[in-house]
């Protein structure tokens, strides 16, 4: 049965998790990947680009010239769209809608499989717990540093109920290359866009029972 190692503060080996048939074994499918990654980028667009119609440009509606006699084409006001400075026609008006749907089972298919492929590139990292004697940045920092690999961005996945939380959270919180969420909370796109998990124990467990 394989196995994933559990390391402590010091980034020593302490024990090990049995994975089993579970979450973290589920293999890799590009396909959903693929549509969990456009359904979440789709419902991050907030639709509200806006360009002013003709009715819309302040300014005086005199006609331009007179309708007869000057051998010009007929024009009404300097804002119609086909001068420039004037208004757009058909342009976007600010109420589109780019937001997707997603079958329920897919979407929590594609966060296995993204999960499960994680695990077998080894880029989760499983820490019995998060443990600082000021929860300092400093700290933060060394902990990242003796961890078994090099890390360059790296999302840490505390548990629901994770002791000391809000200190955790603070001393990674000047760590532009870390990213803090919860067990509970943390989705598909934040763990697409990261190279390393870093689970607590805790935060291990409650994810392998929130996607199974």
């Amino acid at each position: 049965m394989k196995q994933i190692e559990i390391i402590n503060n010091k980034g020593e080996a302490i024990g090990n998790f049995p994975l089993g048939n579970s979450i973290w074994q589920t293999s890799f499918s590009s396909r959903n990947i693929s549509l969990s990654n456009r359904y979440y980028l789709a419902n991050q667009r907030k639709g509200n680009s806006k360009v002013k119609s003709r009715g819309e440009v302040a300014g005086s509606t005199r006609k331009i010239y007179r309708q007869k006699g000057t051998g010009n084409a007929r024009h009404g006001d300097r804002y119609a769209p086909q001068f420039r400075g004037g208004g757009i026609a058909f342009g976007p008006n600010g109420k589109r809608n780019y937001s997707l749907d997603i079958n329920k089972k897919e979407k929590k298919k594609s966060f296995q499989s993204l999960l499960g492929l994680k695990m077998k590139d080894k880029k989760i990292i499983v820490v019995d717990k998060i443990n600082f004697d000021y929860y300092k940045t400093k700290e933060a920092a060394n902990f990242i540093n003796i961890l078994p690999v090099k890390i360059k961005n790296a999302l840490i996945i505390l548990g629901k109920e994770e002791a000391n939380k809000q200190e955790i959270t603070r001393a990674f919180r000047n760590l532009p290359y870390i990213k803090i969420s919860d067990s509970k909370m943390f989705n598909f796109l934040q763990v697409l866009s990261t190279d390393y998990v870093i689970f607590t124990y805790f935060a291990f467990v409650e994810t392998e029972k929130r996607l199974s």
